[in-house]
């Protein structure tokens, strides 16, 4: 078979076909030549000239530069927002944005992402105390006997609580409740942590805000050794996990890495009033999650109060 080499001008006819979106087989329709010379001539040429990036996807990466925040708004809900309110300009994929950033191919840097790479601590070696569980007037259980249907997060009401530690030898601290279901969390300041004054302050803030609860769960933490009277009030059982075991709390250890974007781990917690905590709430409470198909915890929380159900 005789093989005939592109002109220039049949170059120029495949580049005029080829940015117009026909597809290969197409354009060998249109030009009566073979679809695999289009192949060789797209492979050859154009994977060697230098995409850029800046003008191509112009108006994709100033929407990126003008509403990325690290701390609250994740390259996915910048893409996926974008798609949905600019459907005919040109976007790329999550992954790309990645790759680009990687490359040093935009002005968003790896240091400036939500993920940054920590070095794995080893794990400690030896056996894990024994715990006594309090199981007076059946309201402490260890986490082994809670329901099964509490893990399908099918309903709001079941709460995870944690401690957030300040700077180091101060004893402000924050403490943190979330939502299994639909993520909402809240924060309260704790000026110190004894478990009766941690007990009434949790009891207290639940009471005033009208939050649900159906169960709660906790660390080992001496600050809630007392919490059971605040379960007992609140006719709830109250569920404790195993030692070294923060897995089992994952949505609090998660809502917990958030809070930390703003409140970066050393800082003191002296200065930090209830005001600032509740703004903070808000803007992690109006965070689309990819999880919920980019909905915000508000939206599911309200779902879930006016259908009885999430769909996910």
């Amino acid at each position: 078979m005789n093989y005939k080499q592109l002109d220039d001008k049949m170059k120029v006819k495949i580049d005029f076909l080829l940015e117009k979106g026909l597809s290969l087989r197409a354009c060998a329709r249109e030009l009566g030549i073979s679809h695999s010379t289009i192949s060789r001539y797209k492979n050859n040429v154009y994977k060697k000239r230098e995409i850029n990036i800046q003008e191509k996807y112009k108006d994709f990466l100033d929407y990126l530069y003008k509403h990325y925040d690290w701390r609250c708004r994740s390259i996915e809900v910048c893409v996926h927002q974008f798609k949905k309110y600019n459907s005919r300009k040109k976007c790329v994929s999550v992954q790309q944005v990645y790759n680009w950033i990687n490359n040093n191919k935009i002005d968003i840097k790896v240091k400036d992402t939500c993920y940054k790479r920590k070095r794995r601590k080893g794990r400690q070696n030896g056996m894990m105390a024994h715990l006594q569980w309090n199981l007076e007037h059946k309201t402490v259980f260890p986490i082994s006997l809670r329901p099964k249907y509490i893990e399908n997060r099918d309903e709001i009401g079941h709460l995870e609580i944690d401690t957030i530690v300040g700077k180091r030898n101060e004893y402000d601290s924050i403490i943190s409740i979330v939502d299994r279901c639909s993520r909402m969390m809240w924060l309260i300041k704790a000026d110190y942590k004894h478990e009766h004054y941690v007990n009434n302050l949790i009891y207290n803030f639940i009471k005033q805000n009208d939050i649900t609860v159906k169960s709660i769960t906790t660390d080992n933490g001496k600050e809630f050794a007392a919490l059971g009277i605040c379960a007992k009030r609140l006719n709830v059982k109250l569920y404790k996990c195993d030692p070294y075991c923060s897995f089992q709390r994952g949505t609090n250890e998660r809502m917990n890495a958030l809070v930390r974007r703003f409140l970066p781990k050393g800082k003191s917690f002296i200065q930090v009033g209830q005001q600032y905590l509740e703004d903070i709430s808000f803007k992690i409470n109006s965070m689309p999650r990819k999880i919920f198909d980019f909905k915000t915890p508000y939206e599911i929380d309200f779902i879930h109060i006016k259908n009885g159900a999430v769909e996910i």
